[in-house]
């Protein structure tokens, strides 16, 4: 079983940043980015860039280079980001949010690593990573030595712009290289397919060090619109939310978790600015739409919120739905989509032979999208990206380790992780076919199962729930679930939460309550 992208005809020319040069050039007036009282324009905020840019040359960056870049969200991230590109070298967000220990294991594996770019608040977070230091808020008077116009840097569309790591949830995080070619496709898509222009300004909602944030970033620059730069080294929700009412903002990017916080700002509060984003786009792990539904679906909302999946070695965004007549939802596992332009998804057996239609297989993913691969990885982590043969050639995939089926109106459905499975008293089932079932009771909004060995090492499914209203009896719950589910897949213990831990990334931390589990 394949769903096919929409095939759309691009330009030869696929190296992003030079689509927010032609920008510079055409409109060097209009606003490009904003943080708390400081404004560049176009103009201002390319000559920045291509300043760096050429000092980064000077010292020995070029294509093919490494460069790791450590700031906070200061206009200086934009001028590393796209000064590093504009030098041929690719950028390595490393986010001053992460503890030290965290950054110092991503840098140590990345031999390429040439330089690393800080400043004098983050420097000692990156002390001792491989590379050399360049603290970009003491350079002032050597940039402005340097050269103010593009540099000419010969640059094809496979060569690298960005290298994310992955959450590293099961075990180390892993480098994953993306090209030019993929990213300008992934950003050419979200112009095209959802009308983004001049207006849609964006404002920084997620962590620098998630794929999702670099999107984020880039995404509003790319369609020549402003970015507005959150000020604020953790997720400060009140400034983001006047941010978005100040500005008019009309595109975020972030995670479920983000989005939720927003939500239940602006319900605090009573007023609307979060209803008139033209556009959330909202991925990193499934969406809980109890816990949007009533925002989402009042009157005069004018939000379109966009459920989508995709993982880092596939540049970020695969597939996508426009949520809507919420109803639908109810007791049923939300779509994610198409899949965006110049992409196929494929759901194969363990053979890799496709499934009939309708039934579930694991979700790999061909296309402009699919990344460079893992730098300096296992062979094993390596094996994950393959080739397949068709009538037409070698076609080069990755296997997402995710499992989904298609839909008979032609959209993707992911209900679980290959190793997700687990066998509890000699039978075989997917979390997230528990989670579901779980989240499906009256008084439960949202709900994530792991399974811990209980004394004599046997698996047990303990739940962990946050209540719809009021307190949660969990005998009940149990009782309840009874009827609704197999035994063995009724998790015999169920915890009461707040709210759900998070990564750094802005996922749920399903290793912080497995040890919540145990504890």
């Amino acid at each position: 079983m394949s769903l096919i992208g929409r095939r759309l005809a691009l330009p030869e020319d696929l190296v992003v940043h030079r689509v927010f040069e032609a920008h510079a050039r055409q409109h060097p007036d209009r606003t490009a980015l904003t943080c708390a009282d400081e404004r560049l324009t176009f103009a201002e905020l390319n000559t920045r860039a291509n300043r760096f840019a050429h000092h980064l040359i000077a010292f020995g960056a070029g294509r093919g280079s490494v460069i790791g870049v450590c700031l906070d969200r200061t206009p200086d991230l934009l001028v590393a980001i796209l000064g590093t590109m504009k030098a041929g070298a690719a950028y390595v967000p490393l986010d001053p949010t992460y503890p030290a220990e965290r950054l110092q294991l991503m840098v140590s594996q990345l031999d390429e690593i040439k330089f690393n770019v800080a400043s004098a608040d983050t420097r000692d977070l990156i002390a001792g990573a491989p590379g050399e230091l360049i603290l970009l808020d003491g350079l002032a008077g050597q940039l402005e030595a340097q050269p103010a116009t593009d540099p000419l840097v010969d640059l094809s569309n496979d060569d690298l712009c960005y290298v994310v790591f992955t959450s590293g949830s099961t075990g180390t995080p892993k480098a994953t290289a993306v090209r030019h070619e993929g990213w300008y496709n992934l950003l050419e898509w979200l112009r095209v397919e959802y009308g983004l222009d001049e207006s849609a300004s964006g404002l920084t909602v997620s962590s620098f060090g998630f794929d999702i944030s670099q999107r984020g970033l880039i995404a509003p620059l790319f369609c020549g619109a402003a970015l507005h730069l959150l000020p604020s080294r953790s997720f400060d929700p009140g400034m983001a939310y006047r941010l978005i009412e100040t500005h008019g903002v009309r595109q975020l990017h972030c995670a479920p978790s983000t989005l939720y916080v927003l939500v239940d700002h602006e319900q605090a509060l009573g007023t609307d600015a979060l209803t008139r984003v033209g556009h959330v786009f909202i991925g990193g792990e499934p969406l809980t739409v109890a816990r949007v539904e009533e925002w989402a679906a009042q009157e005069g909302n004018y939000c379109v919120l966009l459920h989508q999946y995709g993982v880092a070695e596939c540049t970020d965004v695969a597939t996508s739905h426009a949520l809507a007549d919420y109803a639908r939802y109810h007791g049923a596992a939300i779509p994610v989509g198409e899949p965006v332009y110049n992409t196929e998804i494929r759901l194969l057996d363990n053979e890799l032979n496709e499934v009939a239609d309708g039934e579930i297989g694991e979700i790999c993913i061909s296309g402009l999208s699919v990344s460079a691969g893992y730098l300096n990885a296992s062979p094993a982590d390596s094996q994950r990206f393959t080739e397949l043969f068709d009538k037409d050639g070698p076609v080069r995939i990755y296997r997402t380790g995710d499992r989904g089926y298609v839909t008979p109106d032609r959209e993707l459905v992911v209900v679980g992780r290959v190793d997700q499975q687990v066998k509890i008293r000699g039978m075989r089932m997917d979390l997230g076919d528990v989670e579901h079932g779980v989240r499906s009771h009256a008084h439960v909004e949202d709900a994530v199962v792991v399974a811990v060995p209980d004394a004599s090492g046997e698996l047990r499914l303990v739940g962990f729930v946050l209540p719809a209203s009021g307190a949660i009896d969990t005998r009940a719950l149990y009782r309840d679930l009874l009827a609704t589910l197999p035994r063995n897949m009724v998790p015999q213990e169920f915890k009461v939460l707040n709210a759900f831990p998070v990564n750094p990334n802005g996922k749920t931390d399903r290793r912080a309550l497995a040890a919540l589990a145990v504890a």
